[in-house]
């Protein structure tokens, strides 16, 4: 049997609604000979008459009758799944799911998710939090769709879009003796050095420009929350290693200054990745659109 177009069912179900073929075609905007021969092809397809037709227009044949069950079910399924995907496009319903440290999430991440979500208050959101290597799993194995990770990341199989700037910087409680005064790197080691654990990206990514500067850094304190790092400091405990736009609060309210370290740590950046060749859902593209602006 040859293959029956969807348009065909769809003239069909208007005729059998309108009560006959002109009144199917002002409904359809066609022309009544093409109304009239849609429905002849169904025919001839199904090798079944379908209209009983009258000068006073058409009724169905018991075997039309059937047909327009079913027909009418699926057309109406279909409707419904076209107005989801409307929905889906115009961000009234879906999902926003996305993966992020802690730190990025409470410092970068949730101003913009909670602004995204006030303007589209139908998508429900999805946060998962971890460490950059947790992160890349989380996004390869479908359970997000973004990740915020710590930068540089080389993978041939993400597609990484730069969000924020960053800077590791040395913090401590305010002291005459550490203000203003240029200390190099390597005096660090002599203080009492608070640090994120090892097992961070952040960390290792510290660590590793450390190295490049031929700097040997071991912290007595290691940490595993970004925020205990400035809680630490600002309670006195030791110099601690953070993300300078991470501790803004506390250094612009003077609960912490940030040492002059020389040579600095260089700059590197948070951004969001995602999977090169999955499609993002509608809310994913558009976050990051929002991210960009």
């Amino acid at each position: 049997m040859q293959e029956i177009t969807l348009d065909l069912y769809r003239v069909f179900a208007t005729v059998a609604r309108e009560g006959s073929f002109s009144a199917a075609a002002r409904a359809l905007y066609l022309t009544q000979p093409a109304v009239s021969q849609a429905i002849s092809q169904l025919e001839h397809q199904l090798d079944t008459p379908l209209f009983i037709r009258s000068v006073r227009g058409v009724t169905l044949t018991p075997e039309g009758a059937i047909l327009l069950e079913h027909a009418q079910t699926a057309l109406e399924t279909l409707e419904r799944g076209r107005g989801k995907l409307e929905k889906l496009r115009h961000l009234e319903t879906g999902s926003l799911r996305v993966g992020a440290g802690d730190a990025a999430t409470r410092h970068y991440l949730l101003p913009r998710l909670s602004h995204f979500s006030k303007r589209f208050p139908g998508l429900s959101l999805s946060v998962q939090n971890g460490t950059t290597g947790e992160l890349l799993e989380y996004l390869r194995g479908g359970a997000i769709d973004l990740a915020l990770i710590n930068l540089p990341l080389e993978s041939d199989d993400l597609v990484v879009q730069i969000c924020l700037p960053i800077h590791d910087v040395f913090v401590a409680k305010p002291n005459p003796d550490l203000t203003d005064q240029l200390l190099p790197l390597d005096e660090l080691s002599q203080m009492r050095l608070i640090m994120l654990e090892r097992r961070s990206n952040s960390r290792r990514l510290v660590d590793e420009a450390l190295r490049r500067l031929d700097v040997n850094l071991s912290p007595e304190i290691e940490l595993g929350s970004h925020d205990l790092l400035i809680d630490f400091a600002e309670l006195g405990l030791g110099v601690s290693c953070v993300v300078r736009e991470f501790a803004e609060e506390s250094l612009q309210d003077g609960r912490l200054i940030e040492l002059q370290t020389t040579p600095s740590l260089p700059e590197r950046a948070i951004g969001m990745a995602y999977l090169k060749d999955v499609p993002l859902p509608a809310a994913a593209l558009r976050f990051l659109d929002e991210l960009r602006a």
